[in-house]
């Protein structure tokens, strides 16, 4: 429940606001209508407020005056003689509430040291058993540490007590209220500069993570073509020995193929073996001359120059160096 009810016209909403804000800072707690939730007993509800509340304050405006409602809560307040009366603008009052004085508080003038908001302040004081509400609120404006001092010492349990004594902490250690400041200002742009880097870490990291992956799948590529060499390695070795070669004998890479030299099914292989390295290395190549490839299209040429081409320069070498020994033979015997 509040200390305060505020009873006012819709119309005069906005200033009701302001000053339920200005008294919520002085540590007031403030009740009036906005409040009241959808499908509430709206009678029942104010009811239950003016009867919890300290103190009823009813603004007084032309709008206000003609009321039933305003006018119904005011009497209320004053038959509990806690009415705090106050005119927004000049208006001619009810003849009941004549005898409460109801000064006019000027638009803008809740929140300073304005002789009126402070005599409103000093009567909620009052009520509420605040009596140095109205002080405080004149202080804040142009009070030095020694007034604060004796506010404080005068009004220790008041619920402002706190708030002056940070006051007068903050004022006895500017140069640490000061140094204070840029440590927090530093720690915040220390914390702002951790998460970018963090961020920027977690980026860096999946990348390195797409690259690993990338090598390793390039690495078992690799391992699947050495292993394909060494079985096509081996399947050689056989044909060289099926064809009266001698496994290891270096006879000019060719004596396996001695069968088929007389209808050139040899250089037709060598020849089928250049086209395919041409075509099989081409496609990476072009990628790599328009800028577009990458480790993979070098991978495949490094590949088919191992796999393709070598083999193919060293069979059409071994070929053109056996007809050559050949046709040597055939001069001779001659």
């Amino acid at each position: 429940m509040a200390d305060i009810f505020i009873s006012y016209s819709r119309n005069d909403r906005a200033r009701c606001t302001a000053i339920r804000d200005h008294l919520e800072a002085l540590k007031v707690s403030v009740w009036f209508d906005a409040g009241i939730g959808a499908g509430s007993s709206f009678d029942r509800e104010i009811e239950r407020e003016i009867a919890a509340a300290k103190a009823l304050l009813v603004l007084w405006t032309e709008e206000s005056v003609e009321s039933d409602w305003v006018r119904n809560e005011a009497r209320t307040g004053k038959e509990r003689s806690g009415l705090i009366a106050v005119q927004l603008r000049a208006c001619q009052l009810p003849l009941e509430f004549r005898s409460v004085q109801a000064e006019i508080l000027e638009e803008g003038a809740e929140g300073t040291d304005n002789l009126v908001w402070l005599n409103i302040l000093n009567r909620i004081g009052e009520l509420l058993d605040r009596p140095g509400l109205a002080e405080y609120a004149r202080l804040r404006e142009k009070g030095s540490s020694d007034d604060w001092k004796a506010w404080l010492s005068r009004y220790p349990a008041d619920p402002l007590a706190g708030s002056v004594i940070d006051r007068l902490i903050e004022s006895a250690t500017p140069d640490t209220s000061q140094q204070l400041a840029r440590e927090r200002a530093k720690r915040a742009a220390m914390e702002a500069e951790l998460g970018e880097l963090t961020a920027a870490s977690k980026a860096q990291a999946g990348e390195y993570a797409s690259n690993a992956r990338e090598l390793v799948r390039l690495r078992r590529e690799l391992d699947q073509a050495q292993s394909g060499q060494k079985e096509a390695e081996a399947e050689l070795e056989r044909f060289h020995t099926a064809s009266g070669g001698k496994s290891g004998v270096d006879s000019g890479g060719l004596a396996g193929l001695g069968i088929v030299l007389e209808n050139k099914v040899a250089l037709y292989l060598a020849a089928l073996l250049w086209v395919v390295a041409i075509r099989f290395c081409w496609e990476p190549l072009s990628q790599l001359i328009k800028g577009y490839g990458g480790l993979g299209d070098v991978f495949w040429i490094v590949f088919g120059i191992v796999a393709l081409a070598v083999p193919a320069g060293l069979l059409t070498m071994k070929i053109l160096r056996k007809r050559k020994a050949m046709a040597d033979e055939e001069q001779l015997a001659a």
